[in-house]
């Protein structure tokens, strides 16, 4: 990956991190939201749920990567992420667990997804782990084909 490219990551995967950390501990869930980095270096979080009559997650998801998909083709956006409240296998032992997810796209780079387990203490106290950083896939940047 391109010095730039993890740069423009970081800057867009700590605030993402952040809010859907703060959503949880003071709601318990949150909708899905994105966020882009314009060609100029502006960052700008997306929330589309309040614009849909019936916001579901898929529906949510679906909407801000076309939105991406369409900014990307003006040539407005470098780069965007969208997040997702999510239950993952867990890395030991079996069963599964709550994270947040993270999905990367740069139009320069390899697509990245961020994974940030956590448990809800018997106290309501949520707990976050380290997150985890995989390969990714494209939604947004280049060809996507329909599988």
């Amino acid at each position: 990956m391109e010095p730039s490219t993890g740069n423009d990551f970081d800057e867009m995967l700590m605030p993402m991190l952040g809010l859907a950390e703060q959503m949880l501990e003071k709601r318990g869930s949150f909708h899905p939201f994105g966020a882009r980095l314009a060609a100029s270096g502006s960052l700008a979080v997306i929330d589309v749920a309040r614009t849909l009559d019936q916001p579901s997650n898929p529906l949510i998801l679906d909407a801000l990567y076309a939105t991406f998909r369409l900014e990307a083709r003006a040539g407005t956006i470098k780069a965007c992420a969208v997040c997702w409240d999510a239950v993952v296998p867990k890395e030991e032992g079996g069963g599964l667990t709550d994270a947040i997810v993270i999905g990367l796209e740069h139009r320069e780079g390899d697509p990245k997804v961020v994974l940030c387990t956590y448990e809800r203490a018997p106290s309501g106290d949520l707990h976050f782990h380290d997150p985890i950083t995989a390969v990714g896939r494209r939604h947004v940047f280049g060809t996507v084909l329909l599988s």
